[in-house]
């Protein structure tokens, strides 16, 4: 007995060591398996990232060819027309009828431009600022009868800087747009609120709206550039956005936005 003592000592040293270099291989496989993943994260991370950016080109090309197209067919067209009349004008010395409408197609093109400087970048907006011109906004959808729609502040809004401003201008336009488009709502409200976390906008509809589940999967679906340009916007200005539904009252989007310190005071 005594002589089979060193024998399971030995066996016992082997065992204990199989069962370390098994912990140890265990250890470095599940590191490698932990890095790996987060390489797989990393990767699909800046995809995404790479495709809200190819997302955010692609609108700003879109736009610009859109106010080419606008400048080049519309206005540039309505000016020739307004030169050619006035070309007129050497052939006789006073034409009532021509400067007329010389006048009439250069009032046009006024007008035309005006409207594509306020699709850049609203007039109130800079002038009046965000409360006003949301106002404005809302007032501009019940004029167009496309739906019921109502503006409730809760408390005034303080000036900010005009970026940020523009781009919760812009995220409320998209996301009315989005509600228009696709939700067959026929009634909407814009609640907006001053509070300690920031600017608070709630949007209500009572149409086919989406969860915050759905609005994450979106975002990174080919052809969601609307979505994608408001998840830029919301970047831009550290702002957080959520999607959810409540049993009689409807969807809803709540916007937090963080205020800078400066915020001028309206």
């Amino acid at each position: 007995m005594t002589s089979d003592l060193p024998q399971l000592i030995i066996i016992g040293i082997c065992a204990m060591l199989a069962l370390a270099i098994g912990i140890i291989f265990f250890v470095i496989l599940y590191q490698r398996r932990v890095i790996s993943h987060q390489l797989e994260l990393k990767k699909i991370n800046e995809q995404k990232e790479l495709e809200l950016i190819q997302a955010s080109i692609r609108s700003e090309e879109d736009e610009r060819m859109r106010i080419a197209a606008e400048l080049h067919d519309d206005v540039v067209a309505t000016l020739a027309s307004a030169r050619l009349f006035l070309y007129k004008t050497k052939e006789a010395l006073y034409d009532e009828n021509v400067i007329n409408q010389s006048k009439e197609l250069l009032d046009q093109g006024i007008v035309r431009i005006r409207d594509i400087s306020h699709k850049l970048q609203p007039a109130s907006l800079q002038h009046l600022g965000l409360e006003l011109s949301l106002r404005s906004l809302i007032e501009t959808i019940n004029k167009s009868a496309a739906l019921s729609a109502a503006f409730n502040v809760n408390k005034q809004l303080p000036r900010t800087a005009d970026n940020i401003e523009l781009a919760i201008y812009r995220i409320v336009q998209e996301l009315i747009a989005n509600i228009i488009k696709h939700s067959a709502a026929t009634a909407i409200s814009l609640e907006t609120d001053n509070t300690d976390q920031g600017l608070l906008i709630l949007l209500t509809h009572n149409g086919q709206g989406m969860t915050q589940e759905m609005y994450e999967s979106l975002i990174y679906k080919k052809g969601s550039t609307g979505l994608k340009n408001i998840v830029n916007r919301l970047k831009s200005i550290n702002a957080s956005i959520r999607f959810f539904f409540e049993p009689e009252l409807g969807y809803k989007t709540e916007l937090i936005i963080p205020l800078p310190t400066d915020s001028k005071q309206a």
